[in-house]
């Protein structure tokens, strides 16, 4: 992001020392990749100076200055220090732009020699040049600064308030929350995990129950079953989708089992009309671990809506993510719900009175506040990540043509979305055969890689009591071994998508 200094707009628009020539591209670059803020101490001086002293580019002004995004100046003022600078308002300046981790453009040589963070117009196409190969992998700033301002508002609501537990944030988000994904009834909670938790524990899961779930996810699907003193019963999974393999769910299935806990992973829900058949048929529950998949669809039903109880996270690097920790609870059973609603207080049925035992798992209003303004954009923002995927398989499988004429490396191979699956793409993950050789050259390239997951849970030390051992699950430990995410956000431009995927066989 990149603070405009007040010498650097005027000396533009009104075309001072010929900066309109040289440098009105800059001013266009910023503004059409939402990169051009102004601090809020700025805009009665520009208006000022400019009516005064350069009226016939006034109205040109004005329309700039809807364009730009305004930055307010923070509370946190040294005012000793503001003695040691030159200018007070560059030091205001100064403070906005550290504030979102800007750096200023400015043609002022004092400023440029006084502050470490501004930067010559001069100098900014070279700072551009090294620093567009920075990609970020889930791109959480840019997203904060898209919504600062209604983040802030929302925020400021709630510690005005003082209201930071319940309230109406909280009420407000679950019933926005409703209507986004069409179940009835959607209770906040304090993290994708406690929400499978409280699915559990509404379902009355008890110690030596079984619950069918797969190797191939993060712990905490196995860990919650294993906490409710429940024994978590694996399946290998679809080569595919990497979701559990429907086929080999029925088998597994005793006079212990009272669940089945499938995973939407990387966002794509499992193949939910088999697995509702095969839980009606033996009078099971379904729980769906759904926190990659918020948004996702099966059926064009959300996976929120599916299942006797589906989970969701508001981590920060989930499709839709709070400030930190924060998830969610979806059925259409008034009885679980109430249930739900009742656990998630310790159990209480009103204040001191406790029905069941509980826990502490209600969701911050400061986190319901700031993810019910992220949900307004939600639907644009996942509609921008399956945008991406697109790109990003387009893009490899002109790899994979190259690859036939002697590319280096193997093609990798893409992601597969079932046709009656949408896919929320928490993860856009390919496998390659050589993940370390790759991962270590995209690395050197500036590009971020993550692997989800490099070790199936039945491998896990943890899990070690259960029996399990290598070869048990080989479609898992084999993906495992070759799977690789690649960035993933709705904010990936075309050059950095096509960047990485060259890379990846270069």
């Amino acid at each position: 992001m990149f603070v405009l200094d007040n010498n650097f707009i005027i000396d533009i628009l009104a075309n001072r020392k010929g900066f309109r020539d040289k440098y009105f591209d800059i001013l266009i670059y910023t503004l059409d990749n939402n990169l051009a803020y102004i601090s809020v101490n700025q805009i009665d001086t520009l208006r000022y100076v400019i009516k005064k002293e350069y009226k016939n580019i006034y109205d040109r002004y004005l329309t700039l200055e809807k364009r730009l995004k305004i930055i307010k100046t923070p509370s946190y003022v040294d005012f000793d220090n503001i003695l040691a600078k030159i200018d007070i308002e560059d030091y205001l300046i100064e403070l906005s732009a550290k504030s979102i981790d800007a750096k200023i453009i400015t043609s002022d040589k004092k400023f440029l020699n006084i502050s470490d963070i501004t930067i010559s117009p001069e100098d900014f196409y070279l700072y551009e040049k090294n620093s567009s190969k920075n990609i970020d992998f889930a791109n959480l700033k840019k997203q904060y600064f898209m919504y600062q301002s209604e983040l802030e508002y929302e925020m400021d609501k709630v510690l005005n308030n003082a209201s930071y537990i319940m309230g109406d944030a909280v009420t407000n988000f679950e019933k926005n929350l409703e209507e986004f994904t069409g179940a009835k009834y959607a209770i906040s909670c304090s993290s994708g995990t406690d929400a499978l938790l409280l699915a559990m524990m509404a379902l009355d899961i008890k110690a030596d129950d079984e619950i069918i779930t797969t190797p191939f996810t993060f712990i905490a699907t196995a860990e919650t079953i294993a906490l409710m003193g429940a024994k978590p019963v694996f399946v290998d999974i679809d080569e595919k989708t990497y979701n559990i393999d429907v086929d080999k769910i029925e088998e597994q299935i005793t006079s212990k089992t009272k669940a089945i806990m499938p995973v939407s992973l990387y966002g794509q829900p499992a193949n939910m009309d088999k697995i509702q058949a095969l839980a009606d048929k033996h009078n099971l529950k379904v729980i769906i671990d759904g926190a990659q998949s918020f948004g996702s669809t099966f059926n064009g039903k959300t996976d929120s809506n599916l299942g006797d109880i589906s989970t969701t996270s508001f981590f920060p690097a989930k499709p839709l993510g709070c400030f930190g920790d924060g998830g969610a609870v979806f059925t259409n059973d008034e009885k679980l719900a109430i249930k739900m609603k009742s656990l998630r207080v310790h159990g209480q049925s009103k204040r001191y009175h406790h029905q069941y035992i509980g826990m502490g798992g209600r969701m911050d209003a400061l986190q319901c506040a700031i993810v019910d303004v992220k949900l307004k954009y939600y639907p644009k923002d996942l509609a921008l990540r399956q945008e991406v995927a697109k790109k990003y398989t387009k893009a490899l499988e002109s790899v994979a043509l190259a690859s036939q004429n002697g590319a280096k490396a193997p093609y990798p191979i893409l992601p597969y979305i079932n046709k009656n699956c949408t896919s929320a793409f928490a993860q856009y993950s390919i496998r390659v055969q050589n993940r370390d050789e790759v991962q270590a050259k995209l690395k050197a390239k500036s590009i971020p890689t993550a692997v989800h997951y490099p070790m199936p849970l039945h491998l896990q030390e943890c899990f070690e009591y259960l029996g399990y051992k290598k070869g048990d699950f080989p479609i898992s430990e084999m993906v495992s071994s070759e799977i690789m995410s690649l960035p993933m956000n709705p904010y990936l431009s075309d050059d950095e998508i096509n960047y990485i995927c060259d890379k990846i066989c270069d």
